[in-house]
């Protein structure tokens, strides 16, 4: 008893040594399984002589499952790290002077994804194809406009055979074999396109070459020389690589100050971003809302939005401004909840209107009343007065005691 026992514990770790191994391996689930076949017919070749056997069998078999459970368990922790990798931490500029605001938090698969140089080839070949117009064209033979005689006989001359002046060999005639307008455009699928846009501006942040601006890209000033001033400042000259101005929409005082500096930077909006732009020049500072339209665009979903309270004050803005993150359910709660209560009320203010109005008609119909009996009173005078003459005698009024009977 004690042999066969031992014997299955043996047989239990070996195969938990297996089952290790085997999950290791690249093929991890197929090596698995078949170790498991092997296993689940060793352990049915194992002879139990009675019950207690059996027990004791069966709580060393789940001691080392669990042994096998935990040894696994951080392999799978391993794995799961590797495809959720932690949000990258960006850091918020003001503009011109590149004050740092705040920090901010996206996702590894936006700013933090490996350089990959054959995506990026395919994205801006893709690109390329799709600017071309494809608009050159010669004529054919039949297009070309004259006669369609010989030029010359076709024997006696000594010279080559000829036939008519729309002839490639001739001046003026056709183009043998020339372009005819065609579409050069090529297919990529979505998913790659993506990745390629994601994966520029991950080249772009891991080289420090990203600049984020929390606010408008909007200078005071609408000069040549202004700008030409920041770029110096910020060391954005031509001299350290040009700059790539992204923006929400078109700000005319960026780009008028950039029309005469061509040769150290451009601006551009972020619906005409390509990712031949996002490499050719020597860093990009784009505004975050163009950056979130960006991701969200190319596959990326963003938790909500932080709000800003602002206050302005005669046209400053207030020394404080408070942040708070926009809690999804928290909101969803508080909507229901003053719905609910504002449902309340209204039937409350209803019930108030209603009665109010039932006290208002009530009190128009007495007073019609009034008034129709005030109007019958003043009708019923005026047929009196109508009746009696104005020099009948006035009848005396009625004594209160009975006057004495005359006495015989």
């Amino acid at each position: 008893m004690a042999s066969s026992s031992s014997s299955s514990a043996r047989l239990l770790r070996r195969s938990g040594a297996s089952l290790q191994r085997a999950w290791n391996r690249t093929d991890g689930p197929k090596s698995l399984n078949i170790i498991s076949r092997r296993f689940m017919a060793i352990e049915a070749s194992i002879p139990t002589e009675s019950t207690a056997t059996a027990t004791a069998a069966a709580g060393e078999q789940d001691t080392c499952v669990k042994i096998f459970e935990s040894r696994l368990r951080p392999a799978r922790t391993r794995q799961q790290q590797l495809l959720d990798p932690p949000p990258v931490t960006t850091t918020l500029y003001k503009f011109p002077t590149l004050e740092p605001l705040q920090f901010v938090k996206y996702d590894a698969k936006f700013l933090h994804l490996p350089l990959r140089r054959d995506i990026l080839h395919r994205a801006v070949v893709y690109e390329g194809n799709a600017h071309r117009l494809g608009r050159a064209k010669t004529k054919y033979r039949s297009e070309i406009v004259g006669s369609g005689r010989k030029i010359r006989p076709q024997k006696g001359t000594g010279h080559a055979r000829l036939g008519d002046i729309s002839s490639p060999m001739l001046r003026g005639g056709a183009k043998a074999h020339g372009p005819k307008p065609r579409d050069f455009r090529t297919d990529l699928p979505k998913k790659i396109y993506d990745l390629a846009f994601r994966t520029a501006l991950s080249y772009r942040y891991r080289q420090g070459q990203l600049i984020v601006i929390g606010e408008a890209i909007h200078p005071a000033h609408s000069k040549t020389r202004y700008m030409r001033q920041i770029m110096l400042l910020n060391r954005w000259g031509a001299a350290n690589g040009k700059t790539l101005f992204i923006t929400m929409t078109r700000r005319n005082n960026l780009w008028c100050g950039l029309n005469m500096l061509s040769q150290h930077g451009r601006a551009m909006k972020v619906e005409d971003v390509d990712v031949k732009d996002l490499l050719e020049t020597g860093r990009i500072v784009i505004e975050q809302h163009a950056l979130e339209w960006l991701g969200a665009k190319h596959g990326i979903v963003f938790p909500p939005r932080v709000k800003k309270s602002k206050g302005k004050k005669k046209g400053e803005e207030a020394v404080g401004e408070e942040a708070a993150v926009v809690d999804a359910e928290s909101d969803a709660a508080a909507v229901t909840a003053g719905a609910a209560g504002a449902s309340e009320v209204g039937f409350v203010v209803e019930a108030l209107a209603e009665e109010s109005a039932a006290a208002e008609a009530e009190a128009e119909a007495v007073a019609e009343v009034v008034a129709e009996v005030e109007a019958k009173a003043e009708a019923s005078a005026e047929i009196e007065a109508q009746a009696t003459p104005e020099d009948a005698p006035v009848p005396p009024p009625a004594s209160s005691t009975t006057a004495a009977a005359p006495t015989s």
